[in-house]
């Protein structure tokens, strides 16, 4: 089996060459800082969907090993689509 190596640098000017876009899949667990990005709702507005119970702990979010808190992205997809 062969092995290929494209260095990031290559990959993005090949990308920029060809006036592609790179569409990139969030993992699971996401930080708040791709809320917006990825849902179009602050980090303000996750933090109250937190302490306002609307998005429960362990399911909507938690808290990674290094005690940030993370948010479950198909359980707010979900709960977006009005699943509870």
């Amino acid at each position: 089996m062969e092995t290929l190596s494209v260095s990031h640098e290559t990959l993005h000017s090949q990308a920029r060459r060809a006036k592609e876009l790179i569409a990139i899949q969030p993992a699971k667990w996401v930080r708040q800082e791709l809320l917006f990005p990825i849902f179009g709702i602050s980090p303000e507005a996750g933090r109250k969907y937190r302490s306002t119970g609307q998005w429960h702990e362990g399911k909507h979010w938690d808290r990674d090993p290094a005690n940030r808190i993370v948010y479950n992205r198909e359980a707010i997809e979900r709960w977006m689509a009005g699943a509870v």
